[in-house]
């Protein structure tokens, strides 16, 4: 099954993709210190550190608890995903026999 790049789906998983940004922003800036000046965030040391080992560790190498940060994420895509290829799974798992009928 081929997509269309201009297609409602894209544009769904486009608004899923942005609240996902939109969460990881507000956390981020929920972590971060206001500097002396009323000018800014600073990102506290410690954090840019875990963020920085996190963001050059491949999935298998997270912690569970790393690891299930990213599986509630695409939990929450799941129900979009289900919606359009659902069809197409359970197409391709019948057997040649319920094909027929």
């Amino acid at each position: 099954m081929k997509l269309d790049e201009n297609s409602p789906l894209v544009e769904e998983l486009a608004a899923l993709e942005h609240a996902s940004w939109a969460r990881w922003m507000s956390y981020l800036f929920s972590q971060c210190i206001q500097d002396t000046n009323n000018q800014g965030l600073i990102i506290p040391w410690e954090l840019v550190r875990r963020w920085d080992r996190q963001a050059a560790t491949p999935y298998e190498g997270l912690t569970e608890k790393e690891k299930e940060s990213d599986r509630k994420e695409v939990r929450l895509i799941l129900p979009v995903l289900e919606k359009v290829f659902w069809p197409e799974i359970v197409r391709n798992a019948r057997t040649p026999a319920e094909s027929e009928s």
